[in-house]
């Protein structure tokens, strides 16, 4: 016997099997119950949501010998017939195929003849909507006036090219995406059934990828076992489906909220690499951002999210690095992307790599409530018509109505129109303490660069927060000669310097120390009292010896003592 495909095999035959649509289902069963049926349905929604097999198990209840019923036997000859596709009474159509008005025609003419052994005469359309305009005109009139013994049901899955003349006669029912969480219950009953070994964190990466199609949920979960005999990973289901790692959407994002350019280009290199279908990658990202637009909005609101409870952390402290309004940019950048990709005759890793790098050095969102705050902060005051000026417009007194001094806020010549919706991308934008500590590490990299000694000082310094774009860097009780080193003009002058390039924000530092911690400079007191001196200390609390050992790469293999 040849291999039959699971989305054969396990078609739904009962009302009851077809996935997550109740809402369809149990209305029609009323219906029958009720002696209630109509003479013409359209089964709207998706692909692979169950419209075709929900009209089959409808023509089984209405033909079946036990019918018109709810519940189909499934072992009469009729619902057998129409299981196998072989019933006389049940005749399926494809609209793509026969889309003219001949076929309508002949199909009016069929009508008139009564069913051969069922209660009915049910006519199956398929994509209705690829029926030209004269085969619609002509399938009209018996549309209207069908005879008693005559039924039409429709599916398709673009109903708004369907005429409305059509819908008006027509009972219409709304097929629903499939969420990930029924795909996930549904493939793990299948798993069950065929003795497959996947988790659940495997099944919801099948369900993802099927997009609320069951018919498709159920055919990559054949290509995996076809994949693997043993036990399937997660790591498995990736290769074999060419999906995108979670936590490489994860490492993407921080790197766009570190500002690293090179990163994210690395990350759209490994894409192409390993395989992966770019429009996949986009559409993971999208899905990754609306996770992180909803936490952003409500970090409580976890019931609107289709995701593992262990991601769910990852995903709030990403929601951090970003504000509200950065989040609606990127969406917009990556709903732009997927348009390109599909659309456009670009090079689809030039669209991905140009759209990863203005993600990685898009300016952070602003408010004007908050310009107007650091107008405020302005030793000129807001008075002042140049206060401002280096932003993108300038503030100016004017004269109104009731020749009262108004404050107005000027753009300048080209800009665009972010500003009227309500944010603008501001060169002097307030950044959050997230960024700088997802870029931090990155930032001490290219400050060694230039000066090793200063980035060594900075490396045991903990960034505790940041108001107002005030960097507050606290030293341990050890680090006080670090504190003056760093705090000199000229060196920190640089760090400043290389800050604000980094980070691309107008950064300000405090320095400070904190005494709370346990105070080392005793122990080294005690130490150095008793000529037993602690190398590692020595090195850590010396900023010359340090620099001096980075330098020439060397090692201190002992201390001569002073001659007395």
């Amino acid at each position: 016997m040849s291999y039959l495909v699971f989305a054969r095999k396990y078609r739904p035959q009962k009302f009851e099997d077809v996935v997550a649509q109740e809402h369809v289902t149990k209305t029609l069963q009323n219906s029958i119950k009720n002696n209630r049926l109509g003479s013409g349905y359209l089964f709207c929604g998706p692909r692979g949501t169950g419209k075709t097999t929900t009209a089959r198990i409808l023509a089984k209840a209405i033909n079946c010998v036990n019918g018109p019923t709810p519940e189909p036997c499934g072992k009469c000859p009729a619902c057998i017939e129409i299981t196998k596709g072989s019933s006389l009474d049940v005749l399926e159509i494809d609209a793509a195929s026969n889309t003219g008005v001949d076929d309508i025609r002949t199909l009016r003419e069929n009508v008139r003849y009564l069913p051969t052994g069922g209660h009915k005469r049910i006519y199956i359309i398929d994509e209705v909507h690829r029926l030209s305009g004269p085969a619609f005109d002509a399938l009209l009139k018996t549309l209207e006036e069908p005879p008693a013994h005559v039924m039409f049901i429709f599916a398709t899955t673009e109903p708004l090219k369907v005429p409305e003349t059509i819908l008006s006669r027509t009972q219409r029912f709304d097929f629903k995406r499939v969420s990930i969480n029924d795909l996930t219950a549904n493939l793990s009953k299948i798993s069950q059934a065929e003795n497959l070994k996947i988790n659940e964190a495997g099944l919801r990466l099948i369900a993802r990828k099927a997009d609320g199609s069951v018919r498709d949920s159920l055919s990559l979960l054949d290509q995996i076992a076809s994949y693997s005999l043993g036990e399937i990973t997660e790591e498995e289901i990736i290769k074999a489906l060419g999906l995108v790692d979670r936590q490489f959407i994860f490492d993407f994002i921080t790197a766009i909220a570190a500002k690293e350019s090179k990163q994210v280009l690395k990350l759209i290199k490994n894409i192409f690499d390993s395989g992966v279908d770019p429009k996949d990658f986009v559409g993971e990202l999208l899905e990754h951002f609306r996770i992180l637009l909803i936490l952003a909005t409500d970090k409580n609101a976890t019931d609107l999210l289709e995701v593992n409870p262990d991601e769910i952390e990852g995903y709030l402290k990403q929601s951090d690095y970003f504000s509200l309004g950065d989040i609606m940019r990127l969406i917009k950048m990556a709903a732009d992307l997927n348009a390109d990709l599909k659309e456009s005759g670009l090079d689809e890793r030039l669209l991905l790599e140009m759209t990863a790098v203005k993600m990685a050095e898009m300016e952070a969102t602003v408010k004007f409530e908050d310009i107007l705050k650091l107008m405020r902060q302005n030793t000129q005051g807001l008075g002042n018509s140049s206060a401002g000026s280096d932003l993108f417009g300038s503030f100016e007194k004017k004269k109104d109505d009731h020749q009262t001094d108004k404050l107005t806020f000027v753009k300048k010549q080209g800009e665009t129109d972010d500003n009227e919706r309500g944010y603008v991308p501001l060169s002097a934008h307030l950044i959050n303490l997230p960024t700088i500590k997802a870029g931090w590490d990155n930032f001490i990299s290219v400050l060694r660069q230039q000066r090793p000694m200063l980035a060594s000082q900075l490396g045991m310094v903990e960034v505790r927060e940041i108001v107002d774009n005030k960097l507050l860097l606290v030293f341990p009780p050890s680090g006080e000669t670090s504190k003056l080193i760093v705090e000199k003009k000229d060196n920190l002058n640089l760090i400043v310097t290389i800050l604000k390039e980094h980070f691309k924000a107008n950064l300000s530092i405090k320095f400070d120390i904190d005494h709370k911690k346990e105070n080392l400079n005793i122990k080294k007191q005690n130490s150095y009292k008793n000529n037993n001196i602690n190398l590692e200390k020595l090195v850590e609390e010396s900023p010359r010896v340090k620099m001096l050992l980075d330098k020439v790469n060397g090692q201190i293999i002992g201390v001569k003592k002073a001659k007395k």
